[in-house]
């Protein structure tokens, strides 16, 4: 039986190699899609450690939006240490299915095959977003001191998030939120400090480090996260509420809006 399942991955994974049901059966559409439906852009920061709960609430809120017309990015970022950098570790376009007329105009045969691989899509994304998700956040032995959380957002909103075009994008980033580089660090003898938003805002634009997200909406889950070795510490509501303002103008000076900001969990999950 597991060899059976386990062959039956490999020939998905073989089909969907191509990036498209339809140029694999050579299929012309009559309309092809110009954009997205949704795009969904998810970024883990290696540098905070999350619990099981929160694994799984980045990945519920993910997994409803692997849908047929929709885009998905994932990619995790630290600092620039070792092995650490900003990296994609996966992406899928979905295909969006015939329309009624197009489904008259195919022939039976190609048309079964074809409802197969968009059937097959689904559970190709779901397992390896899944897996790629879980695999992305950090583990107790592979701590990493600094998080570059500003360059990591300029980075991937002006390469990524902004060029992609979608009617609508979604960003879920995985993160305590605490900047801690050669700009700025949110931290004081182990614990979150008290920031003062406006002079980090200044420190952002003195480094030019203003990210550009095209419109996207902005999900955090783990804000305010601080671990130590005798666990994870007070989270001051007043720090806590400092953070978020700083966090609310960076996004809307960066073309963004911050929908919700976990502390460290979600209210609701995204619609």
């Amino acid at each position: 039986m597991k060899k059976y399942l386990f062959t039956i991955f490999l020939s998905i994974s073989s089909l969907l190699a191509s990036p498209s049901c339809y140029d694999y059966y050579k299929v012309e559409r009559q309309e092809i899609p110009s954009s997205f439906n949704t795009a969904v852009f998810i970024l883990i920061d290696e540098t905070t450690l999350f619990n099981e709960s929160l694994k799984k609430e980045v990945w519920d809120n993910v997994l409803k939006f692997i849908q047929a017309g929709n885009y998905v990015y994932i990619a995790k970022f630290s600092a620039f240490i070792n092995n650490n950098y900003n990296t994609k570790v996966f992406d899928f376009s979905l295909d969006t299915p015939l329309t009624q007329q197009e489904r008259y105009d195919t022939r039976k045969d190609t048309l079964a095959k074809l409802d197969k691989c968009l059937n097959d899509q689904f559970i190709y994304v779901a397992q390896n977003a899944q897996k790629s998700i879980f695999e992305s956040f950090q583990s107790i032995a592979n701590a990493i001191p600094k998080s570059d959380i500003l360059f990591s957002l300029k980075d991937f909103s002006e390469n990524i998030i902004e060029p992609t075009q979608a009617e609508r994008k979604i960003v879920i980033l995985a993160s305590d939120m605490l900047e801690n580089s050669s700009v700025s660090s949110f931290y004081s003898k182990g614990s979150m400090r008290l920031i003062t938003p406006q002079d980090e805002l200044k420190n952002i634009e003195e480094n030019s480090l203003w990210g550009n997200f095209g419109g996207a909406e902005v999900y955090v889950v783990g804000a305010g996260l601080v671990t130590s070795d005798k666990g994870t510490n007070y989270r001051d509501p007043k720090k806590l509420a400092r953070l978020k303002g700083f966090w609310s103008s960076y996004f809307e000076k960066s073309d963004a809006k911050l929908v919700e900001m976990g502390q460290p969990s979600l209210k609701k999950i995204i619609q």
